[in-house]
């Protein structure tokens, strides 16, 4: 990705979080990004595609933060529990106006989002299995199907931020929901490391 790109999905992100989707034109981008309007449009034909794409390297840098944190983790868990910290940041931070217009102007790239995220259960699941020999989780459930479970209870969420007023109340949500998903497929010691973390980070 060019320097350029990067700039312009970066600006547009940033701008769109803080604004909304449909207060900021391409002429507030262009301007924030310091380059003509003809430039931006010659990189994105659209509002519509610069969404898309806005969210798609918003995505990209969400997965590379979090293979940051995996490597960096003592333990499967360990890494759960790392990138759930961050991405409650990030909840907390993030304003519900981007959620309500994409919902309201672009429900097919809302859908698009949910299914993307509902396509990641195998891959999670699996990653979650390699809990069970570190004496983490527990060796009786269905880590694929309990990963297509708590995906969709996220997705359900995530659509609710298209409604919501209260990024708080989101974050507070997302915590209970995997505060009980990670409780259900602890094995003892497990959920002493989950609550010693839930009791550290005031959660």
């Amino acid at each position: 990705m060019s320097d350029r790109t990067d700039i312009i999905l970066t600006k547009a992100s940033q701008l769109m979080e803080r604004y909304g989707i449909s207060s900021v034109t391409m002429d507030d981008i262009a301007k924030e990004c310091h380059i003509s309007k003809r430039t931006l449009y010659d990189q994105r034909p659209d509002k519509r595609t610069l969404v898309w794409h806005c969210i798609l390297y918003n995505r990209k840098r969400r997965q590379d933060e979090a293979l940051i944190l995996v490597n960096k983790a003592e333990s499967t868990l360990d890494a759960l529990l790392r990138i759930y910290r961050n991405a409650r940041k990030g909840l907390t931070e993030s304003s519900s106006i981007f959620f309500k217009d994409l919902h309201r102007l672009y429900p097919e790239l809302e859908k698009k989002c949910r299914e993307i995220h509902q396509e990641q259960s195998k891959s999670f699941g699996d990653y979650l299995t390699k809990g069970i020999n570190e004496g983490m989780f527990r060796a009786d459930i269905d880590f694929n199907l309990a990963a297509k479970i708590f995906l969709a209870q996220t997705n359900t969420i995530m659509k609710e931020m298209s409604t919501s007023n209260d990024p708080q109340m989101i974050a507070k949500t997302m915590s209970t929901a995997f505060a009980i998903f990670l409780r259900g497929i602890a094995t003892q010691k497990g959920l002493e490391i989950i609550d010693d973390f839930f009791k550290e980070n005031n959660i």
